[in-house]
């Protein structure tokens, strides 16, 4: 008989160290899972943080990008007319249109660094919206899970 109540008791506490295990356990994954969401939060309010800078700067550089194309167009015209007087002009026209050329050149470079700039942005503003839909979509699922 003392065997037998010495078995229902250790089968009795090994069931109870058992479940407490479990409820331990599980408060640990809770905790995990919240520091987890935390850490996406602050991602996610850094990526939000970044997409509003570009987005602020991108008209800007658009209207840069316009100007810039105006001006390569502008010297361009220029250079073919100091070119078209140069082919029955003397050695100064040459000098001009040689000049010309090399400033509508410039500007041309110039124009189109500012439209590199504008594309790179709007690429950025893509990747940031992929990127916050991601993380969005890692912390709906964490929140379903706890």
């Amino acid at each position: 008989m003392k065997k037998l109540l010495i078995m229902v008791l250790a089968i009795g506490l090994a069931t109870a160290a058992k479940a407490n295990t479990t409820q331990d356990s599980s408060k640990r994954d809770t905790a995990k899972i919240n520091a987890e969401v935390r850490k996406l939060n602050k991602k996610l309010s850094d990526l939000q943080e970044e997409l509003s800078k570009v987005q602020q700067r991108l008209p800007d550089e658009q209207s840069a990008a316009e100007d810039a194309a105006s001006e390569s167009n502008k010297a361009q015209e220029k250079s073919r007319k100091a070119a078209a007087s140069a082919v029955g002009g003397d050695t100064g026209d040459t000098k001009k249109a040689a000049k010309a050329a090399r400033k509508a050149a410039n500007e041309t470079d110039d124009a189109e660094d500012a439209a590199e700039k504008v594309e790179k942005d709007q690429k950025k503003i893509k990747e940031l919206n992929k990127e916050i839909e991601k993380t969005k979509e890692k912390i709906q699922k964490l929140q379903l899970s706890s």
